[in-house]
């Protein structure tokens, strides 16, 4: 729903003919460093690349590396990616089963000696407990880091998100609330913190420190501008159209909608609820089934399927070319089935779908989605079935192991049972990770692995 208009266009226009494409004083990655801590209440905020960057600056920034612990969200690998990036062991803890958020509760019992920092997600748009956690970090004299990726001008109990820890993260990618094409944000209320960050994401001609070039463009910077001043009218929208998604599942006994902590309020992102058929006699199969009937493609089942441990990228030292895990670890890597049950039993239960629409859309969907529920309960509906190209690209992966679309079609076209394009077989794939019993979950940014979750 973001819209581009004239005032980016001012901008971008003021840009080419500076001459100036980076960073420069004046210029608007000036200007969005202070609007973007203003509009936060920080005291400094640090352009970035992307999100994603600024958080592989971050672990060397607080004094994290080899041989140390971060505590991670287990829901999402961002994070864990993060500190294999620095040699840092990802330590996972479970959620909450109400909200799939880091559960405050769980945190504590993985703090070790080596253990540096909690990293929580506020994912989706909703708080985690970070008061809570920012006390344990205090009590522990170690980091707290905030996601905000999907949480910007969110406050919890009185106080925006990001300045909660003492670091915060904001994406500004396409498919973010402030979208930019690439582009992230640091905040921090911390001097030291942000000499230190700083430090290691320009590299200059005789670094202090290992670092690197991880900086925005003032194309970006001036596209960000812009946006901020939008962003209070997105919101009022998108929560309008959470609200009547909301209702639909707010009158059916076997859907939960997501706890919402007291004294907040939601940047919606992804709206989702929690599927509990097992109160009804309902089979997940069925309401998979009676969603893809009603609405289509429109909602999506289980997101990543399976906690983020479970990714080869962290149970196997492929990260590191097959030659071990992280240096200097004297500990044990913990990625095992059963680590955070709740995280494991929650995934598969989450119904999403994309809340960054006009409200009419959210409307829309909510109407199909009232469809759905009406059919899953009419005892009509049956278990999707798969077809015959479905069965084969299941039964290629569940010898294969995990594997990329490449993969699959070279496997099928030397059984000579399909040919697929690359595009048609990565849809198939990604089809299949949301079906029943039988379905394919990520195992990287475009391999798949085989399991069952009947």
């Amino acid at each position: 729903m973001p819209k581009f208009g004239k005032r980016e266009i001012k901008n971008l226009k003021k840009v080419i003919h500076s001459g100036n494409f980076a960073d420069h004083a004046g210029g608007f990655m000036d200007d969005l460093r202070c609007d973007f801590a203003d509009a936060l209440d920080a005291k400094h905020a640090i352009c970035g690349a992307t999100a994603m960057l600024l958080m592989h600056a971050i672990p060397p920034a607080i004094g994290a590396g080899a041989g140390d612990e971060i505590i991670c969200d287990s829901v999402v690998q961002f994070h864990g990616i993060a500190c294999l990036h620095n040699n840092v062991v990802p330590v996972w803890a479970d959620v909450r089963p109400d909200n799939f958020l880091l559960d405050a509760d769980k945190v504590e019992e993985k703090i070790t000696e080596r253990t540096k920092a909690i990293w929580v997600t506020h994912l989706w748009g909703f708080p985690a407990e970070v008061d809570k956690l920012r006390e344990i970090a205090d009590k522990h004299g170690i980091y707290l880091l905030e996601d905000c990726a999907h949480a910007l001008t969110t406050k919890y109990k009185g106080r925006y998100l990001g300045t909660w820890g003492h670091v915060g993260t904001f994406s500004f990618n396409m498919g973010k609330q402030l979208p930019t094409g690439e582009g992230g944000m640091a905040i921090t209320n911390d001097d030291a913190l942000a000499t230190e960050l700083n430090k290691r994401i320009i590299f200059g001609e005789s670094p202090e420190v290992l670092s690197s070039n991880y900086r925005m463009t003032e194309f970006q910077a001036a596209v960000a501008v812009a946006q901020l001043t939008r962003i209070p009218g997105y919101m009022r929208k998108y929560r309008k159209g959470k609200a009547y998604l909301d209702e639909v599942v707010a009158g059916c006994e076997w859907l939960d909608t997501r706890a919402q902590a007291e004294d907040c309020t939601i940047a919606p992102y992804h709206w989702s609820c929690l599927f509990h058929g097992e109160r009804a006699g309902i089979e997940q199969g069925v309401f998979k089934a009676a969603l893809m009937q009603a609405a289509g493609g429109r909602f999506n089942t289980g997101f990543t399927q399976r906690p983020a441990y479970i990714y080869s990228l962290f149970r196997d030292p492929a990260s590191y070319g097959l030659k071990g895990w992280p240096f200097g670890y004297e500990g044990e890597m913990q990625t095992h089935e059963g680590l955070c049950p709740v995280a494991e039993d929650v995934i598969p239960r989450i119904v999403c779908t994309n809340n960054m629409v006009k409200p009419s859309e959210c409307k829309r969907k909510a109407k199909l989605l009232r469809k759905a529920i009406a059919l899953a309960e009419s005892g009509t509906v049956e278990p999707l079935e798969y077809s015959d190209i479905e069965r084969a690209v299941l039964a290629v992966v569940e010898e294969g192991g995990q594997m990329e679309p490449s993969e699959v079609i070279a496997a099928l076209d030397e059984r000579g049972l399909a040919h697929l394009d690359e595009h048609s077989a990565f849809a198939i794939m990604e089809g299949l990770r949301d079906r029943y019993p039988y379905k394919l979950s990520h195992a990287g940014p475009r391999k798949f692995q085989y399991h069952e979750l009947a």
